[in-house]
C-alpha cells in the first residue's frame, strides 16, 4: 500500500484463546448445569428458564424464536410411523444469548433451535465443513481501509442456515411445551441450526449468491470476496467483503453502491443492517475517515472478564507484583488452587478463564 503506514498495537491471540476460554468455562459449570458466581447469568438449557430473574424475556424470546421456523416453512408435520427405515426423530434443545451494543447495554434476549448432532448417524447427512473469516482478514480489510479511505459497514442474515434446503431426510422433536403430540413428528424442508450439514449448507448457498451478483472470490478459505465496478468518469468503485457464517463484514469506496448491495440482498434474505461498522465478533470498531484512521478494542469485554472475576474495582498497577518481592514454596496455594487479584482462591477451571480472557483481548490502530 503506497504512500501510508500501518500501525499496529495487538496484545492477542484470536482463536485458540476463544476456544480455550470456551472450554473452561463449560468445565467451570457444576454437573446440575448452573453457573457459578461471577459467570454471566445466561440459562443453559430450556428448562433452566424456570424460575430465573429473567424467565418472561427467555420464554418470550422461545416464542418468538418457534413462531419464526414455523413462519419460514421449515417443518412438516408428519405421523411417526412415516418415518422410513433406518431413519429416527432428532431431539432439539435451546439455546440462549444477550446481545448487547458497544457500551454493553442489553439490545436483545435471544434464543435458538439447535438439533441435538450427536444422534445424527454417520452418512445420514453429506458434506459439514464450512469456512469462517480469520482475524488477520478482518485486520487486512480495516488497514485498506483505513489506506484508502473506505467505509466499514456491517449486516447480519437472520435465521442464515433456515434459508438452506434440507436435501436428507431429517426428523425432529421440539423441546418442552413445544413438542408435538404423541404419534407426531416434524421433519426438516430447511436446515435449522445444530444439523451437522448446516453450515455447510447455508455458505454454499450465500456464496453461490454472491458469485451470481458479480464478486470475485480472493482467497482459498471462501470467504473474502471483492466486486468492481467501473463508473462512467473511469474511476473504479468497489466493495470488499469477508463473511463469519451469517455475519457480514463489507468495505465500500462508494456508499449508492453499497445500498445497491443490501438492496439486492434483502430480496433473498432477511437481513439485519447495522450500518457503519462499529461493533463486529465482540469487538468495537472506530473509524475516522478524516484522519484515515481505523481502531478496534475489547474495552467492553476487558471489563466483562474483571466484572466477572470481582476485580472491577481494583486498582491498575505498572507490575504484576510488589518490586523486590521475594517468593517461598510455602506461599504457593494448595495443588488445584489459584489466586486472583483480589486473593480470592480459584479453582483450576476458573484459573483456565481466567488466563484464556485476557489472551484472547486485543486492540488494534490502524492508521493512514
Amino acid at each position: 500500500m503506497p504512500g501510508g503506514k500501518i500501525r499496529r498495537q495487538e496484545s492477542s491471540n484470536t482463536i485458540g484463546a476463544a476456544m480455550l476460554g470456551m472450554i473452561w468455562t463449560a468445565m467451570a459449570c457444576d454437573e446440575h448445569g448452573q453457573q457459578l458466581a461471577g459467570m454471566r447469568p445466561v440459562p443453559r438449557s430450556y428448562y433452566d428458564i424456570k424460575g430465573g430473574p429473567d424467565e418472561h424475556h427467555w420464554m418470550e424470546a422461545c416464542n418468538k424464536e418457534i413462531k419464526k421456523l414455523f413462519e419460514m416453512g421449515t417443518f412438516s408435520i408428519v405421523d411417526e410411523f412415516d418415518i422410513p427405515p433406518g431413519h429416527k426423530s432428532i431431539n432439539c434443545c435451546m439455546s440462549f444469548k444477550i446481545k448487547k451494543d458497544g457500551d454493553g447495554n442489553i439490545l436483545e434476549y435471544h434464543a435458538r433451535c439447535n438439533a441435538d448432532d450427536s444422534q445424527q448417524e454417520v452418512g445420514s447427512y453429506g458434506d459439514t465443513f464450512a469456512p469462517t473469516t480469520k482475524f488477520s482478514c478482518i485486520r487486512s480489510i480495516c488497514a485498506m481501509a483505513a489506506q484508502e479511505g473506505l467505509t466499514l459497514y456491517q449486516f447480519d442474515v437472520k435465521g442464515a442456515f433456515l434459508l438452506a434446503e434440507c436435501t436428507e431426510r431429517v426428523y425432529i422433536n421440539l423441546p418442552g411445551k413445544y413438542r408435538r403430540p404423541k404419534g407426531k413428528v416434524l421433519q426438516c424442508r430447511r436446515l435449522i441450526y445444530g444439523l451437522k450439514q448446516a453450515a455447510h449448507g447455508w455458505n454454499q448457498t450465500f456464496v453461490k449468491w454472491l458469485l451470481d451478483y458479480g464478486f470475485i472470490n480472493v482467497d482459498n478459505d471462501g470467504v473474502t470476496f471483492v466486486k468492481n465496478v467501473k463508473k462512467d468518469d473511469g474511476s473504479v468503485s468497489k466493495i470488499l467483503l469477508s463473511i463469519n457464517v451469517d455475519d457480514g463484514l463489507a468495505a465500500c469506496s462508494d456508499e449508492a453502491m453499497y445500498k445497491d448491495f443490501i438492496a439486492a440482498m434483502s430480496k433473498d434474505f432477511d437481513l439485519s443492517e447495522g450500518g457503519e461498522l462499529k461493533w463486529f465478533l465482540g469487538g468495537k470498531v472506530e473509524q475516522d475517515r478524516e484522519k484515515g484512521m481505523v481502531r478496534l478494542s475489547q474495552e467492553q469485554y476487558c471489563n466483562d472478564v474483571l466484572k466477572r472475576f470481582q476485580m472491577s474495582d481494583c486498582t491498575p498497577v505498572d507490575t504484576p507484583c510488589e518490586a523486590n518481592l521475594h517468593l517461598a514454596a510455602s506461599d504457593s496455594p494448595p495443588a488445584g488452587q489459584k489466586r486472583c487479584g483480589c486473593g480470592a482462591q480459584l479453582s483450576a477451571a476458573h484459573w483456565g478463564v481466567h488466563v484464556s480472557d485476557l489472551l484472547y483481548s486485543w486492540e488494534l490502530h490502524f492508521c493512514n
